[in-house]
């Protein structure tokens, strides 16, 4: 009887142990995993990185290039507006202009982009920043 009372006891915690997980594991990453996704396409200047540097070719046009990386890794973001702000030598902002990079930069790579532009009068330094983007589809 004691033998019967003790398989009976084993097998209703082994029941009860397997019952308490229904929900299938792939089923709650697929749901983080959307929840990231919305998350980075919310907010694209967290995960939009720029680099960029500049040079006055033979036509004194100011060429600003550079290179955008997208550290996010499920959102791909497009239409990337970029600040380019021109400064001199005290720091103080002469002129600002903002172009557009046309392409899409995919999880984890990176775009590059060259812009040539008239260089305003006094200009010591210049700087880049990404202003917005938009998420691809």
């Amino acid at each position: 009887m004691k033998h019967t009372l003790c398989i009976a006891f084993m097998a209703l915690s082994v029941m009860a142990c397997n019952s308490a997980n229904t929900e299938r594991p792939s089923d709650k990453y697929e749901a983080k995993k959307k929840s990231l996704e919305e998350t980075e396409r919310e907010n694209p200047l967290q995960f939009l990185r720029i680099q960029g540097d500049n040079h006055v070719n033979l036509l004194n046009q100011e060429v600003v290039e550079g290179e955008i990386t997208n550290k996010a890794t499920l959102a791909s973001f497009k239409d990337v507006e970029v600040r380019i702000t021109f400064k001199s030598k005290t720091g103080s902002t002469i002129e600002k202009a903002v172009k557009t990079v046309n392409e899409v930069v995919a999880p984890q790579e990176s775009v590059s982009f060259k812009f040539k532009m008239k260089k305003p009068k006094g200009t010591a330094s210049v700087a880049v920043d990404i202003i917005s983007a938009v998420p691809d589809k």
